[in-house]
């Protein structure tokens, strides 16, 4: 079978297919695999999995893709592994993406391995026109951007000695913030106050003021108390 063609608004099921070439404007439904040297056409796939050189077509459903180069507007798969470029001008949702290059508008990823990553902005574009945007982000970030040596972090701006100080900064920073401010409650923390001796030290003030003193004798309050003599209506103080 050398050449498979899926007209526009036909949809044709397959357990499995294996081709030269696949031209699917309409939809293809294969339960098992899809094996091609080259897949085209403005239709969707929805496959097991999709297995081809080249990849270029609007909507791809499937559970792995590997190709060489895959250009699409639309693409769902758990896995993509795409050995030189991936251009997706709508949405890519995809568990584990790795390529060379992947072009990107809208995704959902979980996990990217790939040498050089473009995301586009979001507006209406043709695969062509994806690919056009692709190409010249690629080159003006290859002329914009400083060169580095390999193994050499671009973005860095510390040494390894500078990084490890300011680790340890870092981490000493919080340990002093927190003595200090222990300490600072602390002292802010106040005694609590004997309000039996500021009761005694206030009467003491105020009978000081009204010209009287205190005066501390042996015995108790009630044998230390005055009489009252009523018939001469005076008080009869105890003898010292």
């Amino acid at each position: 079978m050398k050449t498979v063609y899926i007209p526009k608004g036909e949809t044709v099921c397959y357990e499995s297919l294996e081709t030269e070439r696949l031209v699917i404007n309409g939809s293809l439904n294969v339960a098992g695999g899809v094996k091609a040297r080259i897949i085209s056409g403005c239709g969707s796939i929805s496959a097991g999995s999709v297995e081809a050189d080249v990849i270029r077509i609007d909507s791809l459903e499937t559970g792995t893709v590997i190709c060489k180069r895959l250009i699409a507007k639309r693409v769902q798969a758990p896995e993509v592994f795409a050995s030189e470029s991936a251009a997706v001008s709508c949405f890519l949702s995809a568990a584990y993406v790795e390529t060379g290059r992947l072009t990107v508008a809208i995704s959902e990823i979980d996990e990217v391995k790939a040498d050089e990553v473009i995301n586009l902005p979001r507006k209406k574009r043709f695969l062509f026109g994806t690919l056009l945007a692709s190409a010249l982000r690629s080159l003006w970030t290859s002329l914009t951007a400083p060169k580095a040596c390999a193994n050499e972090p671009v973005d860095t701006m510390y040494t390894a000695q500078e990084l490890e100080a300011a680790m340890e900064e870092q981490t000493s920073e919080p340990e002093s913030a927190d003595s200090s401010s222990a300490q600072t409650e602390l002292e802010a923390e106040p005694e609590p106050a004997d309000e039996e001796l500021n009761r005694v030290v206030g009467l003491f003030k105020l009978l000081r003021e009204s010209g009287y003193t205190l005066r501390v004798v042996p015995g108790t309050p009630e044998e230390n108390a005055p009489d009252f003599d009523f018939d001469t209506e005076t008080i009869i103080r105890p003898a010292a």
